[in-house]
């Protein structure tokens, strides 16, 4: 129950609940408008001077756009940094030589007494090769003693098989084929050499021979033929990198003492211009010292040239480390 004092004064409180709500109604509707507006317009003014240097993303969305100004800002990091490589990489990619360079492989087959020599004449140039080794054949006439077969694995060649006693694998059986590579490879092993590639002897093989090297745990192999030459002009310059053929990896035709110095140079001219490895053979080196022989000379005068194609892109590895070989320990029951 409202007192009637309370009750006097109803109307004057109504009369200014009517006079009131308008004005405050009018206020309250207005003032946000207005402080939205006024705000609304300052942010709106300052917008371009705030982009460049409090919106990091958005500078760097629009220097990844390549905006004007990119340059400035793409040292932030994020975004800017990423674009950065990919134009460094871009740049680079343009001023990279013309050709596209090529891996070249050394590789001297049968074990030969005057593999010591060569891998000094290597040496010399900056270079190292492969040596492929008939361990059957060590320590016999004109043939790798054990002592030096240690001095050219020293100097940081590699050492790979070539077979027991250098037999045609085609001819023998599944069995003797087995026996040539697997036991020529287990006794390497036990000299202390980790042989990852094998060549295959006369670089004569078949579906069986490959079989057995890689049975016998070899990563790779290497046959001779099937790039290049003057009696294949349609064949590539150089082999795949990876090898279409691992276990068949192709080679130009041997070096011998009638090959001239311009066929070997011609052959890097032309695995330079396709890219790949380009893997030579040479047998014994020494002045007209029969069939498989090559000349020091010719040797020597290869590698000084050699030497200049650095940049051209070209570069002289071991085969192994060309096709990226691994070595696997022999497995057992081989």
């Amino acid at each position: 129950m409202i007192p009637s004092a309370a009750r006097r004064v109803v109307p004057a409180d109504r009369t200014a609940r009517r006079t009131r709500p308008p004005v405050t109604a009018a206020v309250l509707t207005t003032l946000p408008v207005v402080l939205l507006t006024t705000l609304l317009t300052a942010f709106l003014t300052a917008l371009p001077v705030m982009l460049p240097g409090t919106l990091p993303g958005a500078a760097a969305r629009a220097d990844g756009q390549g905006g004007p100004g990119a340059a400035g800002h793409r040292t932030a990091g994020g975004a800017g940094a990423e674009a950065d490589g990919a134009r460094a990489a871009g740049a680079a990619g343009t001023r990279a030589p013309k050709r596209a360079g090529a891996i070249v492989s050394l590789t001297f087959d049968d074990g030969d007494a005057t593999h010591p020599a060569v891998a000094r004449t290597l040496e010399r140039h900056g270079m190292r090769g492969t040596f492929y080794v008939n361990s059957g054949t060590v320590g016999r006439e004109h043939k790798l003693t054990r002592r030096g077969l240690a001095a050219i694995a020293r100097a940081g060649h590699e050492i790979g098989g070539h077979t027991l006693t250098h037999l045609r694998l085609p001819e023998l059986s599944a069995t003797e084929q087995r026996a040539q590579i697997c036991d020529d490879r287990r006794r390497l092993v036990a000299w202390g050499y980790r042989p990852a590639t094998l060549a295959y002897p006369f670089g004569s093989v078949d579906a069986r021979a490959e079989a057995a090297a890689r049975r016998c745990g070899y990563d790779a192999a290497r046959d001779v033929g099937g790039l290049r030459e003057f009696s294949c002009p349609a064949c590539p310059a150089a082999d795949t990198l990876p090898p279409r053929d691992r276990h068949a990896i192709r080679t130009a035709s041997s070096v011998g003492p009638d090959t001239p110095l311009r066929r070997l140079k011609q052959q890097v001219f032309d695995a330079e211009k396709s890219g790949g490895v380009l893997p030579l053979v040479f047998h014994r080196v020494c002045e007209g010292c029969g069939d498989y022989s090559a000349s020091p000379k010719l040797l020597e005068d290869f590698l000084g040239w050699l030497a200049t194609r650095e940049s051209h892109g070209t570069v002289v590895l071991p085969l192994g480390e060309a096709v990226g070989a691994r070595y696997r320990p022999l497995p057992r029951g081989e």
